[in-house]
């Protein structure tokens, strides 16, 4: 089973991600603290006096697949490439941040087919196909990491989620019973766009964009 995770936060704060400002590194570095715990040897005892004999330093962090470590922290806030084993550990970092990031998010398990046939049954009921939730994967991020196999990542500005919460709204009693659940509690988080905005003038971020990434 897939997943797809839609973001409310403006398309230039994830860019700035890979571009950080002294401050937003430190920041951004605390969070992923916090998330990952990085796990080594708690003291290297007799083995730590063998020194250059071992290839591995034996108080090293344990690097583990998918799991982020240090350096891919370092690796992502320098806006440096990253390597394809490293893919789905620095996606999952950047997850995390966009968690505690965005105004607000939300998330739905889906297989490819549901989501075709999802958007297939918006259409039938009269929502133009750029309304789509595919229509989210069309612009890719413009960031510096390509996607880990599986998953794919794009974004739509603000006024494109305003649009769409319009062309949902009169669409949802004619879509089937599973498909308008869904619709409602999408429409239902796409309506707190207005209140976003307003937030990030107050704190002076940049209004909300909206950012998808799905994985199959």
């Amino acid at each position: 089973m897939g997943s797809v995770r839609l973001y409310a936060i403006s398309i230039d704060e994830v860019r700035d991600i890979f571009r950080a400002t002294e401050d937003t590194a430190r920041a951004l570095r605390g969070l992923a603290a916090e998330r990952f715990a990085t796990t080594a040897p708690a003291a290297p005892g007799l083995l730590g006096k063998l020194g250059p004999v071992l290839r591995r330093p034996p108080d090293a962090p344990v690097v583990r697949p998918g799991v982020p470590s240090g350096s891919d922290v370092d690796t992502l806030l320098a806006g440096r490439y990253v390597a394809p084993h490293r893919l789905t550990a620095c996606w999952t970092l950047l997850e995390a941040w966009l968690d505690v990031l965005a105004w607000g998010s939300v998330g739905r398990e889906v297989t490819e087919t549901q989501l075709n046939d999802f958007d297939f049954d918006l259409a039938c009921s009269d929502v133009p196909a750029r309304y789509g939730l595919r229509s989210l994967l069309r612009s890719d991020l413009g960031i510096a990491m390509l996607p880990c196999p599986g998953l794919a990542a794009g974004w739509a500005p603000l006024a494109h989620a305003q649009e769409m919460a319009a062309a949902w709204r009169p669409a949802v009693p004619r879509l089937q019973p599973g498909h308008r659940e869904a619709a409602v509690a999408l429409l239902g988080w796409l309506d707190q766009f207005p209140a976003w905005v307003e937030a990030a003038a107050q704190r002076s971020r940049p209004s909300p964009d909206l950012v998808a990434i799905l994985r199959t």
